[in-house]
């Protein structure tokens, strides 16, 4: 008898990818460090939808968490138990970025490309203006965690993405840029997320 292979997963690595809102998860199976790999060409071209967050915490891995009312059960004097709620339910993700570049900044400060500032002479990003009312970034959103040849992704067309906590400048470890993403619907829908799948 053949040995069950268990469809477990320990992500020792992952990579976060954004794009714009609605963009659709790659064919399978995505590539981790090229999601774009799988995407439909454009005149020929290859995709450059998915870009890359860049390094994000090895310690502080990406939470997921649900927000809202927890289920109760009505009933009757004859049952108890007739029927349950299905109160709404909102998720959203917290990634630690690691990267100090105006892509991240835009992301936890809530900014668009109004407020990078460039070199007057190369045009490089060189600073950002932190922005008075900071408005939260629609983006779509892949996360690919991976386990030697296996993977899972996480494939959402619709977050919000801002800063969910104080940023610490920490001199024993990588400093982290914390954001949150609260996942949206879009196509009736928030999300989808794969089985295990080899590489």
């Amino acid at each position: 008898m053949a040995e069950k292979i268990e469809p477990v997963i320990n992500p020792s690595q992952g990579y976060v990818y954004v794009a714009e809102v609605g963009t659709p998860m790659p064919a399978l199976p995505i590539l981790p460090k090229d999601p774009n790999a799988t995407m439909p060409q454009v005149g020929g071209v290859k995709s450059t939808a998915w870009r890359d967050v860049g390094n994000t915490s090895l310690e502080n891995g990406i939470e997921m968490s649900v927000d809202g009312d927890d289920a109760e059960t009505l009933g009757s004097w004859q049952n108890p138990n007739l029927k349950q709620t299905n109160p709404k339910k909102t998720y959203a993700l917290t990634v630690n970025l690691e990267d100090f570049t105006v892509e991240t900044y835009k992301l936890y400060y809530g900014a668009g490309d109004e407020a990078v500032i460039t070199d007057p002479v190369t045009s490089k990003p060189v600073g950002f203006n932190i922005p008075l009312n900071p408005t939260a970034t629609e983006k779509a959103l892949l996360i690919v965690g991976t386990d030697g040849d296996n993977a899972v992704a996480w494939h959402y067309p619709k977050v919000a993405i801002i800063g969910g906590d104080s940023i610490t400048l920490d001199p024993a470890a990588l400093s982290e840029v914390p954001v949150k993403a609260t996942i949206l619907g879009y196509g009736g829908s928030t999300g989808t997320v794969t089985e295990r799948y080899p590489l």
